[in-house]
């Protein structure tokens, strides 16, 4: 029974983070298509999650992400992989579309599935450089995206979350891919 009890307190807490982490997505949405200069825009794209020393970069981290999201231990970890994410948010920063998942987009958008498996199967430096050829892609295709469930993609990385994430985004690529063909 406590096991139970532990386990609907730890799935409230990350449902709870997961709504603030779609605000935080769109609001960094937002400050990236209003609020950045092309130079700074450029100047995230161009960053690197191994040396993150771009002022844009502290100012979206600074007035986005709360700061307990990265604090702590893993401190540099976690502020690698926002880094990851903020500048694949930059290559595109018109194209987040919270109703369209980002498994939907890509299949929409073409992204093969070999591409697709080798993506949700990164890790890390694999994760972050595949991040901004999906960045390309979409911008590419003109395709908009869910970049929530992308950052769910590079922020959890690793536990039972990262492969529910998984899960859902290969549940949403296949569906969709599935429907294309069946069109045809």
């Amino acid at each position: 029974m406590k096991n139970l009890q532990t386990e609907k307190e730890n799935e409230m807490e990350q449902n709870q983070e997961k709504l603030s982490r779609r605000n935080v997505i769109g609001k960094i949405s937002g400050l990236l298509k209003n609020r950045l200069s092309t130079g700074e825009l450029a100047n995230l794209r161009r960053a690197s999650p191994e040396e993150p020393y771009t002022p844009a970069l502290w100012k979206v981290l600074f007035e986005c992400v709360p700061e307990s999201w990265t604090a702590g231990a893993n401190r540099d970890l976690k502020e690698r992989r926002w880094a990851a994410l903020l500048m694949s948010m930059a290559a595109c920063p018109n194209l987040h579309d919270p109703t369209v998942s980002v498994g939907e987009a890509l299949a929409e958008a073409g992204w093969s599935e070999l591409r697709f498996v080798r993506l949700m199967k990164f890790k890390d430096k694999d994760l972050f450089l595949a991040m901004r050829r999906l960045a390309a892609y979409l911008v590419s295709k003109n395709q908009a995206a869910n970049w929530t469930d992308l950052a769910d993609l590079i922020l959890d990385q690793n536990g039972p979350w990262a492969e529910k994430h998984r899960r859902r985004i290969s549940r949403d690529y296949y569906s969709k891919l599935y429907r294309i063909e069946n069109q045809n």
